[in-house]
């Protein structure tokens, strides 16, 4: 990501051996969301204008979070706008891809607009998981 510009961001790929259409599925069905991300609650809306609602508490710490869809193309690309409930004014933007890889999937995390370094690879470390997790989820 360009942290010339002054965004702060990362990158993520990882291939999974399933179409795009069950990875899109997965990443839209709030029952593997809830495991992938590890929330105690969620409900998902995944169409432009929706929202997917999830409750997280870790730690003493409220991370329950809103993501606002932007752009929902099946099978090949979500975007959101992250809005943490601690943190009101605070937002993220993810973009995420869906590319054919062989006779799997390639899935493309993108994240962007963090305050500082630490807050960005504290956040990849949780993306990092959560993809390992859906690996699981998917074989």
């Amino acid at each position: 990501m360009n942290q010339a510009e002054g965004i702060i961001g990362y990158e993520l790929s990882r291939t999974y051996p399933v179409s795009c259409e069950v990875l899109f599925r997965a990443l839209t069905d709030a029952t593997v969301l809830k495991k992938v991300w590890g929330v105690q609650r969620i409900a998902v809306d995944a169409r432009v204008g929706g929202k997917t609602e999830a409750e997280y508490i870790a730690g003493g710490q409220d991370w329950s979070f809103t993501l606002t869809y932007t752009e929902v193309v099946p099978n090949e690309r979500l975007r959101w706008v992250t809005h943490f409930k601690s943190f009101p004014t605070k937002e993220t933007k993810v973009t995420i891809l869906f590319g054919a890889a062989g006779e799997g999937t390639e899935l493309t995390v993108r994240m962007e607009n963090f305050e500082t370094g630490s807050e960005r690879d504290a956040n990849r470390q949780a993306w990092e998981t959560g993809l390992t997790t859906l690996a699981t989820i998917l074989t």
